[in-house]
């Protein structure tokens, strides 16, 4: 059996809530899960430039609600008492480190305070569901080492500390003897890449941005390596993490690493671009950032390959082909289409 027919057979018409729905990661997940014929509840502070408008996404979602999560709203309980979401994929979030910087504030607002006002609407609908949080790649106090879920957590600015403090207080959550009816998976994925990335300081949205603009590319860290990740490898551990612990009615955490990239920097991600987008403009590099980034990320993932069967099957050159191809599409048209068809060659692998 396929790998689309059998996710098929548990997702297909789960009810699934997905907060950041009009994120770049929310928004893939919306067309995963679409082709899985899940029914879908997005909630968003905004509606946002990127993949969501790029496919319109709105019309293939059956409902969706925009609201701010860090504050307390009555709509929240009510729509989440009304659809009664099976499972919760925690994807709202303040992502950028150096957003983190500049705004230390919304940054543990939006990182720690909305997921705790999720959780106590989810209890106080009594409802019983498995909750799926997006931490981080950042949360451990060495980064460059190979990190299993149990090494040492830390952080060294506001954005990874926000990502502990979250982390932290879902393991709180866990110990709670009131809140065993909700299933609390945390998931730390790395460097997740795909079309229509638009977030501010993120590498591919600069890229986009100078060859839409006929500018030179002007990279922050180009020695800098990350666990870069395809998004739908990504998104693929994630639907394993819930359809493992809504199964099994088990609270585990998960790393999720692309080992086959992990050995590409900053600047030959920008190099491999050029090339495959035929783009002819110089690479620049500005040093003057004042914010500090960790150098080396690695994360290890035997644990989701072990226990799930999961591991990256896409390959940086092939991922960079597919942002590419993606990004010319979507010039000339903004349909679901496309993207589905993607999800669905995934799938079908």
């Amino acid at each position: 059996m396929s790998l689309i027919l059998l996710m098929n057979n548990f997702w297909k018409d789960k009810k699934v809530l997905i907060t950041g729905h009009t994120g770049f990661k929310g928004s893939w997940l919306v067309l995963m899960l679409k082709s899985l014929d899940a029914q879908i509840f997005g909630i968003s502070s905004e509606k946002r430039e990127g993949v969501y408008q790029l496919t319109s996404l709105d019309s293939l979602i059956d409902k969706e609600l925009f609201l701010n999560l860090s504050k307390d709203n009555p709509e929240l309980k009510q729509n989440l008492k009304s659809f009664a979401p099976d499972i919760i994929f925690h994807f709202a979030a303040q992502s950028l480190v150096i957003d983190g910087y500049r705004n230390p504030s919304l940054t543990v607002k939006t990182n720690v305070i909305a997921p705790i006002n999720l959780i106590e609407t989810i209890k106080e609908c009594s409802l019983d569901t498995t909750f799926v949080i997006a931490t981080t790649d950042k949360v451990y106090k060495h980064p460059s080492k190979d990190n299993v879920e149990g090494s040492e957590l830390g952080g060294t600015d506001f954005y990874s500390t926000s990502k502990v403090s979250k982390e932290l207080i879902i393991d709180s959550y866990i110990n709670h003897p009131d809140y065993k009816n909700i299933n609390f998976n945390k998931v730390r994925s790395g460097n997740v890449i795909g079309g229509g990335e638009r977030a501010n300081n993120r590498l591919f949205t600069d890229l986009i941005y100078a060859i839409n603009n006929n500018m030179p590319i002007e990279l922050r860290n180009p020695e800098h390596v990350r666990p870069w990740q395809y998004v739908l490898d990504s998104l693929y551990g994630y639907l394993l993490v819930a359809e493992n612990s809504y199964m099994k009615q088990t609270s585990q955490t998960f790393n999720l690493n692309s080992e086959i990239n992990n050995k590409y920097s900053v600047f030959q991600i920008s190099e491999l671009f050029k090339q495959y987008a035929d783009y002819k403009e110089d690479i620049l590099v500005n040093n003057n950032s004042p914010y500090k980034e960790v150098e080396i990320l690695k994360i290890n993932s035997s644990k989701a390959e072990n226990d799930l069967g999961w591991k990256a099957k896409i390959e940086i050159p092939r991922i960079i082909q597919l942002i590419v191809q993606w990004e010319k599409h979507h010039k000339k048209e903004n349909s679901p289409e496309y993207s589905l068809n993607e999800v669905g060659d995934y799938l079908n692998l």
